[in-house]
C-alpha cells in the first residue's frame, strides 16, 4: 500500500508544482509586462478563479493524504496573497454602518439600457429606473442610448433630483448624470477604436473632482464564436473548434494590447491632472489581475479592493463571471463601501456603486 501511495503522489505533486507556478503566474503575470508589449501575461489573469480552485483542492488533498506535501499549496498561497486580496478582497463594513459618505458613485455599463431586451425608450425604461433608485450623487454611464439621456434631461421630475447631464458624446456613448455643477467636458478619442473616455469637471463645494469615464477596447466576441471556444475547451482534442479557437485567443490577445495602450495615456493625464479629486472609472474590459488595472492601482486606490467583499462579479453573460468594471480614486479620496448590484439583468454588465468620502 505505501508503495502504490508514492506511485500514485509523486506524479500528483508533479501536477500540484505545475498548477502552483500557473497560479502564480496568473497572479504577477501582468508584472512580466512592463509596458504591455506581452500581452499574454497580462491575459493570464484571466485563469487567476480556475487556477486557484485547484491549488485548493490540491490543499485538501494532502491535508488528508500527505500533510507534509500540503506544504507547496500553503506556500503558494502565502506568496499570492497580495493579488488574492486585490481579486477575492474580504471588508467586513456594512453600509449602514459606515461612516456618512461625501458623495456616492455609481459606474454601469448599461448595454444600451437594455433596449434590444426591454423595448424601452423612454424615461420609464427599467434599467434608467434602477440607476435613478440607487439615488447616487453621480452616474457615470458607458453604452448609454442617447436618446434616454436627452429625454432624461427633458423630464421634470429628473431634472429636480438631477439638473446637470453630459450627453454631448457623439457615437462614444458615455455620459454623466450629476446632482453636481459639471463644469467641463472633453472627450478622448482612442487611436484606432470606436471605444474612448469621457473627461469631466464637476464642482463639489469648493473643490474641483476630475472624473474621467472610461470604456477601454472591447473584445467584440461574437455569441457563435464563445460558444465554439468553450466547446473546444471542453472537447480540446476535436479539431472542427480549433479555427474558431484560434480566432477567439487572436482577439483576446489584440484587445489586451490595445487596453495597455488606451490605460497608458488616460493614467498619464490622471497623474498630471490639476483637480483637488481624481476619480478614473468605467468598464476596463480587464479583470483586477491585468496591466490595464495595475496601471492605475499603482497609484490609485481602487475603490471595490479597498471596501468592497468577494469576486465582485460585474460582467455576467455568456457563462464568464469576472470583474472587468471598476472605479479608481485618488489618494486623497477613502472608498467607504463599494458593492456591485445583481438585481437588473437587462444589461451583460451590472453597477459598481461606491460610498466615498473627500
Amino acid at each position: 500500500m505505501r508503495f502504490f501511495g508514492k506511485l500514485l503522489a509523486y506524479p500528483l505533486l508533479a501536477v500540484n508544482i505545475v498548477a502552483a507556478l500557473l497560479f502564480v503566474f496568473s497572479c504577477y503575470g501582468s508584472l512580466a509586462a512592463p509596458v504591455g508589449r506581452w500581452p499574454f501575461a497580462s491575459l493570464a489573469g484571466l485563469a487567476f478563479p480556475f487556477l486557484f480552485i485547484l491549488n485548493l483542492a490540491f490543499l485538501i488533498i494532502w491535508l488528508l493524504v500527505w500533510k507534509k506535501a500540503a506544504l507547496l499549496p500553503v506556500i503558494t498561497f502565502i506568496a499570492c496573497i497580495s493579488p488574492t486580496l486585490l481579486y477575492f478582497p474580504f471588508h467586513f463594513t456594512k453600509s449602514g454602518s459606515v461612516e456618512q459618505p461625501f458623495i456616492t458613485v455609481m459606474t454601469y455599463n448599461t448595454e444600451g439600457f437594455g433596449t434590444e431586451d426591454n423595448k424601452d425608450s423612454s424615461t420609464g425604461n427599467p434599467v434608467l429606473q434602477f440607476i435613478l433608485g440607487h439615488n447616487p450623487d453621480i452616474i457615470i454611464l458607458q453604452e448609454a442610448t442617447r436618446d434616454i439621456i436627452s429625454k432624461a434631461s427633458r423630464d421634470k421630475a429628473i431634472k429636480t433630483v438631477y439638473p446637470y447631464m453630459n450627453n454631448d458624446t457623439g457615437v462614444s456613448n458615455l455620459a454623466c448624470i450629476s446632482k453636481f455643477p459639471i463644469v467641463g467636458h472633453e472627450y478622448i478619442p482612442f487611436e484606432k477604436s470606436n471605444n474612448g473616455c469621457l473627461y469631466l469637471r464637476i464642482l463639489i463645494g469648493d473643490d474641483t473632482l476630475a472624473l474621467y469615464n472610461c470604456h477601454l477596447q472591447s473584445i467584440s466576441l461574437q455569441a457563435e464564436e464563445l460558444s465554439e471556444y468553450r466547446q473546444f475547451i471542453e472537447h480540446p482534442t476535436d479539431s472542427t473548434h480549433y479555427d474558431v479557437s484560434k480566432k477567439v485567443i487572436k482577439k483576446l490577445l489584440g484587445s489586451t494590447s490595445q487596453r495597455a495602450g488606451q490605460a497608458r495615456m488616460i493614467a498619464e493625464r490622471a497623474k498630471a491632472e490639476t483637480a483637488r479629486f481624481t476619480i478614473v472609472c468605467g468598464d476596463f474590459n480587464d479583470t483586477p489581475l491585468s496591466y490595464s488595472h495595475r496601471v492605475f492601482d499603482r497609484f490609485m486606490n481602487d475603490a471595490f479592493a479597498k471596501s468592497g467583499v468577494g469576486m465582485g462579479i460585474t460582467y455576467h453573460e455568456h457563462k464568464l463571471y469576472y470583474r472587468i468594471d471598476h472605479i479608481f480614486c485618488s489618494k486623497n479620496i477613502t472608498p467607504l463601501h463599494t458593492w456591485i448590484d445583481r438585481t437588473q439583468k437587462d444589461s451583460d454588465h451590472y453597477p459598481v456603486i461606491t460610498k466615498i468620502r473627500f
